[in-house]
Formats: C-alpha cells, structure tokens, sequence
C-alpha cells in the first residue's frame, strides 16, 4: 500500500512539474509576444540610427561646405508632451471628416541658418499618390505642395488654428513658407550642382497611429529603465547609396531619438547618439539592438519622384 501511495506522490510530483513547466513555457511565449506587439515596427538599431546620422554629415553637411555644424545645431527637439496634444488634435480634426491622415515633417531652415522640420497635418493626394501637407487659416485649406520648388506667400496670414508645430512653438503658413524655401536655396540646390537625382526629399510623413505608438512605446521604455525621457529629438539622416533601396538610395530622411533633459539617446541603456556615432558601430547590428533601441525610422518621403 506504502508503495502505491508512494507511486501516487511521485506521479503527482511528475504531473505538477510538467504543468508548472507547461505555464512557464506559456507565460514566456506570452512575454515575448506583448515585447513584440509594444515594439513599433519602425524601430531600428543603433548601428541603423548613427549610419543615418554619419551618413547626412558625410553625403550632404560635407559637400556643401556645412561640415563643422555643431552637434546641438543637428538637433530638432520637441518635447513629449507638446507632440501628444499636438498629435491628439490632429486625430480630433480628424474624426470631424477632416481629411488628415497623418503628420509630416516638412524641411526648413529657419531665421539663423539651422536646418529644422516642422509639423504639420497631412491628407493624400490621389492624382500624384503622395502625402501633401496643409493648414488651415482664416477658414480657408491651404496645401503646402512639396513637389513645388518653391511656395508662394499669402497676402494675410495669421496663426490661428496651430497647426504648423516648429521646434519653437507654432508657425503660420507664410512662416513655414519661408523656412521650406530657404531649405530649396540653401540646402537642396548647393546638393544638386554637384548630385543629381530625380527629386529631393522636402518631407517624411508618419501616420497619426505610428505618432501614438512611438510615444507610449518611449514612456514604457523610460518607466521600466527609468530613463527619464521628456522629449524627442529630430535628426537629418541619409539612407546608404545602395541600389536595394530603390527609391531610398542616397535619399536625405529623417529619424527620431528619445531626450532626456541632458542629451539624446538611442537604446535602454541611454547610450547617447553623439557617442555612437564617434564609435565603430557597424559590428554590431542585430535583432538584441532593435529590441532596446530608442530610435523611430523608415517614414514616407515626400515628395514622390516625378512620374514617367
């Protein structure tokens, strides 16, 4: 009897084990799913982020005699909570059958020659199959065509619906104006003398739900590693010359990176940019990277290049 009740308790013991071990197999696959899920897919690595960064001062700062651009002068910041309301009355606008369908960030350089992006709303534009940017103002819809070398200035212009987001406060259309053509001047047609190419990136453009995503996916990040992330910095970046991107080849993007009070950072461990991009980043390029990484890529460009 001993030894059948015995048989019983190890029996038990075998069952509980396999169902213990049958849980934690199910409670890791379930961890490794929400990592998956509350990783945006526009996420790249370090390694990705700092050949962005090293390729815009190597393939563009440099062959236009803007080589020793301070590090503080590549730096579009924008604070966290400023771009969730902002994000959060486009998606408003939105649900009133305002045709927005997400934000770009439109190329400018501002009133001291720093090159900059500034926000603002986007709707397609069905004949050319792109994402055109607009405002509003004084009730009226006014396009903000990037496929144009250069806009023309409204007769009355004024601020009043903000909703054209700069590093420094809102901006109304005659203010974005003359930072979008100062970039066409001082930026894309020194490039153009000496690179030809089919078009010019003037924008890159995210959906209001890859906006939401990036947001909540840096407040988990900074809660659980205790990063202290208040803001987001934008940086210029330029995709490598390499015909398997298509239409990316050599083309000038954009990329985001979480900041802190003190400095931009790139993963979990608040390596910060600067620091990677000095360092021998191309060794390391794998999936672990993506996983910690902070940085947020791979946007729409506008404008589309001109059909055949």
């Amino acid at each position: 009897m001993k030894k059948k009740m015995i048989s019983f308790a190890s029996l038990g013991l075998v069952c509980a084990t396999f169902f213990l071990s049958c849980e934690s197999n199910n409670q890791a696959a379930e961890e490794q799913l929400d990592v998956a899920l509350e990783t945006p897919e526009k996420i790249i690595s370090n390694a990705q982020a700092a050949t962005l960064f090293n390729n815009d001062q190597q393939t563009r700062l440099s062959q236009i005699g803007k080589e020793n651009t301070r590090f503080k002068d590549k730096a579009i910041h924008f604070d966290l909570a400023t771009l969730e309301t902002y994000i959060n009355r486009l998606e408003n606008l939105a649900s009133r059958n305002i045709p927005i369908t997400g934000a770009s960030f439109v190329f400018g350089v501002d009133a001291n020659g720093k090159r900059t992006a500034f926000l603002m709303p986007s709707t397609r534009n069905a004949d050319l199959d792109y994402q055109e940017s607009f405002t509003i103002e004084n009730g009226q819809f006014l396009t903000f065509k990037h496929v144009d070398p250069s806009l023309k200035l409204q007769n009355n212009s004024q601020n009043d619906e903000n909703l054209v987001l700069s590093e420094n406060g809102y901006l109304s259309f005659n203010e974005a104006v003359v930072m979008f053509n100062n970039y066409q001047t001082q930026y894309i047609q020194p490039f153009a003398k000496k690179v030809t190419k089919d078009y010019y990136t003037k924008a890159v453009w995210y959906s209001l739900d890859e906006f939401k995503g990036y947001f909540n996916y840096l407040k988990k990040k900074s809660d659980k590693y205790k990063l202290a992330i208040t803001g987001i910095d934008v940086f210029f970046g330029v995709y490598n010359n390499d015909s398997s991107l298509e239409l990316k080849s050599n083309a000038q993007t954009v990329f985001l990176a979480a900041s802190t009070q003190q400095q931009t950072i790139v993963n979990v461990k608040g390596k910060s940019l600067q620091r990677l991009s000095q360092e021998d980043f191309f060794a390391k390029n794998d999936e672990e990277e993506v996983d910690g990484s902070l940085a947020f890529n791979l946007g729409h460009l506008s404008p589309p290049p001109p059909r055949g």
